[in-house]
């Protein structure tokens, strides 16, 4: 891979470029000289979040529709025990994540590194924001009805995504209500609301409730949630002091040694399955196998300060950790990786990064410059059921 300029050496270059024009002008020159420009190299690599939000043609959003997706997504009405919302493990106080290393689901109280009891997830909680990006590309295409979703790419779609975790026992569901009963369950719940009969008339212009109508609110409410304007997207708009020197001396690292063979396009990721070897988080009775594979979707790298810890087990507390567990790997240490596969099963592009130590510190400065905390913070005050807005998360 060609080695990419920064900003501070084009600009170290500058009297040198001026000697080869003054001696192209005097002498002539057989070859034309090309000075490339770090943003426009960059650009076709990992080029800034669009400003517009792609949605779906059969899912507009509206007012009305964020509305009542705000409410669903912070209402405990949709857990079967009417003690977890969706904003119990997406919460923006967290990035619309919760800080754990596995979530606390079903019986749990508190937030974040508060939250005690409850049932433990198996897998570290996404965060929310920027979501209706996933699937996006270099080329900036995307197909939100297909986005992947969780860690595994189980799901396409917010639509399809946001019913599942009311299904799971852990998360949401608990083990008083069979999963064949749980949708009926809810749009009783809700149907009894008059609230809820009113938005949802507004909405979709009946009372009608249906689980695909639920989702269609929910996708809708997660879908605005986005945090597009970080300084690396202002500095590839072309604000060139929106990161510092290190950082751009990181973005180039970053880029030349191999981390945006994954963590590639304006979402820092390329949306497949990798096996990276990551430890299972001890917490878990058994090994997180993913169906044999061990393999998980590259995550987004966006607003990282807001969401530690780490990959898909959360055993990873910081980015420090993290870049010293590729750089472990790509040295062949087959001591950090998961003990159940041996470093020929770990994905080659992690096993051939080209890390050192100066470039880890350059790297870890320019994924800080991808935090944008200027995203919707806002509470309600109260939810339509009138249980505890966010579920019980005040301990």
């Amino acid at each position: 891979m060609p080695k990419i300029l920064s900003y501070g050496t084009l600009r170290c270059l500058a009297p040198l470029t001026t000697v080869i024009v003054l001696l192209y002008f005097f002498f002539g020159c057989t070859e034309e000289v090309e000075i490339f420009n770090t943003v426009t190299a960059i650009d076709s690599i990992l080029p800034p979040l669009p400003v517009d939000i792609p949605v779906p043609g059969e899912n507009p959003i509206t007012p009305e529709k964020l509305d009542l997706g705000k409410q669903l997504f912070w209402d405990p009405i949709l857990s079967g025990n009417k003690d977890v919302a969706c904003a119990t493990c997406h919460h923006p106080t967290k990035g619309y994540a919760d800080g754990l290393d596995l979530s606390l689901g079903v019986g749990g109280v508190g937030i974040a590194e508060r939250r005690t009891g409850g049932t433990l997830a198996k897998r570290n909680a996404h965060s929310v924001l920027n979501t209706a990006f996933n699937g996006i590309g270099p080329n900036l295409e995307v197909n939100p009805a297909m986005a992947p979703m969780f860690w595994d790419n189980r799901a396409m779609g917010l639509e399809s995504q946001a019913l599942l975790p009311l299904l799971s026992e852990e998360e949401m569901r608990g083990s008083d209500i069979p999963e064949n009963a749980l949708y009926d369950t809810l749009i009783k719940r809700l149907q009894r609301i008059p609230e809820y009969q009113l938005a949802f008339t507004k909405v979709f212009g009946d009372s009608i409730i249906t689980t695909d109508r639920i989702a269609i609110a929910l996708a809708a409410f997660e879908r605005s949630l986005v945090a597009n304007n970080s300084p690396f997207d202002q500095y590839m708009r072309g604000d060139t002091s929106a990161m510092t020197q290190q950082q751009i001396n990181g973005m180039n690292a970053f880029v030349n040694i191999g981390c945006a063979e994954c963590h590639r396009g304006p979402m820092f990721s390329d949306f497949e399955l990798h096996t990276l070897g990551v430890p299972d988080n001890p917490k878990l009775a058994e090994s997180d196998a993913n169906g044999g594979t061990y393999a998980f979707r590259t995550p987004s790298l966006r607003n990282l300060s807001l969401t530690a810890p780490y990959m898909h087990s959360g055993v990873q507390t910081s980015l420090e950790e993290v870049m010293a567990f590729y750089e472990e790997v790509s040295e062949g240490d087959d001591d950090v990786i998961n003990p159940n596969l041996s470093l020929g099963d770990i994905d080659p592009l992690a096993r051939q990064l080209e890390l050192d130590d100066a470039g880890i510190e350059e790297i870890i400065a320019f994924m800080q410059a991808l935090n944008d905390p200027d995203f919707d913070l806002s509470i309600p005050n109260n939810v339509p059921s009138g249980l505890s807005v966010g579920g019980n998360i005040h301990n």
